[in-house]
């Protein structure tokens, strides 16, 4: 079996540290990160550029190239938040599991480059 590769980003980090985490008091409960605003209001896009820092034009908000990449990395922090719990820690790199079918397996597998190139040990 193939297996899995993710590379979690510094903006992954900044979007799972400003989400909203709740009770979902369904069957036995469970934290959640609230669906409908997950980063405090009901327009992600916005608020995913607002957080990674990305122009946003005040009258006419995010353009469409910004839409579709703020619901990308989004979308990305569901295996983000899997990295990060599976292995305790929230530091960028390339992770790894061997299996598409167990998310509890990922490893770090490479971290980025420093800022002088180099790799960190």
């Amino acid at each position: 079996m193939k297996p899995r590769v993710f590379d979690l980003t510094e903006s992954h980090v900044k979007l799972l540290r400003q989400m909203y985490v709740g009770w979902d008091g369904c069957e036995y409960g469970a934290p959640a990160i609230d669906c409908k605003r997950p980063y405090g209001n009901s327009n992600v896009a916005e608020d995913v550029c607002e957080i990674l820092g990305w122009p946003v034009d005040d009258e006419d908000g995010p353009t469409t190239a910004q839409c579709e990449a703020a619901e990308t990395v989004h979308r990305e922090t569901e295996t983000a938040l899997q990295i990060v719990l599976c292995t305790g820690m929230m530091r960028p790199g390339r992770y790894v599991r061997p299996s598409e079918y167990n998310s509890r397996n990922w490893q770090l597998a490479v971290e980025p480059p420093t800022r002088t190139g180099e790799r960190t040990k």
